[in-house]
């Protein structure tokens, strides 16, 4: 069983530098011009830890969640091999319409082994080719284009926050105290994305 160990946390950063409130798309489209990163969309959730020795969930600040897994998610969760941590977003306490869904992003241990030093794609290559997902436990969609597209998905929106943007090279670091943002990922919020509580 592993100790708690706090994940890597995207850098937040506005949709346009030169007006925060307005994104226009030339900022995103030239972060997705670079060619150093690729994006997910960022779910209205909480930032959650399976270790799957017992199918515990942690938050981010090292504390368990007060939440119960529906039957049809537990047993989605319990297809993990023992000795992983798995990182993803859990909604459900922040949304009405989007209930007990883990859609999974990153990999901190693999079947005991810890991940750490590894690059992020390497931890995304362990998870796609687990093939133990189902209806509540998703893997996270990766986009290599269409950035500006996929942030504006997230206008008025009350379960897509945004985007997150990876560079898969960025290399995982784990720590048992805080850690600081991370420059390899990016997470950018729509101003007009209706999330919190509901």
């Amino acid at each position: 069983m592993f100790n708690y160990f706090y994940p890597n946390r995207p850098m937040l950063v506005p949709p346009d530098p030169k007006d925060p409130l307005s994104p226009k798309r030339d900022y995103i489209d030239g972060l997705e011009a670079s060619g150093k990163y690729v994006a997910e969309l960022k779910w209205n959730g909480d930032n959650a830890l399976d270790y799957t020795d017992d199918t515990t969930l942690w938050n981010r600040h090292h504390q368990h969640l007060a939440y119960r897994p529906s039957p049809e998610m537990a047993d989605e969760l319990h297809r993990f091999p023992k000795g992983c941590i798995v990182n993803g977003e859990l909604v459900n306490r922040l949304t009405k319409t989007v209930k007990h869904l883990f859609i999974v992003h990153c990999v901190m241990a693999w079947k005991g082994k810890l991940l750490m030093g590894k690059s992020w794609g390497d931890s995304r290559k362990i998870l796609e080719d687990y093939n133990g997902y189902g209806e509540h436990v998703k893997l996270s969609e990766i986009h290599t284009k269409g950035f500006w597209e996929l942030f504006q998905s997230a206008a008025g929106s009350t379960v897509i926050e945004g985007i997150v943007l990876k560079n898969p090279t960025g290399i995982l670091k784990f720590s048992s105290t805080p850690l600081a943002d991370v420059s390899w990922m990016l997470k950018i919020r729509h101003p007009s994305a209706r999330v919190g509580s509901f």
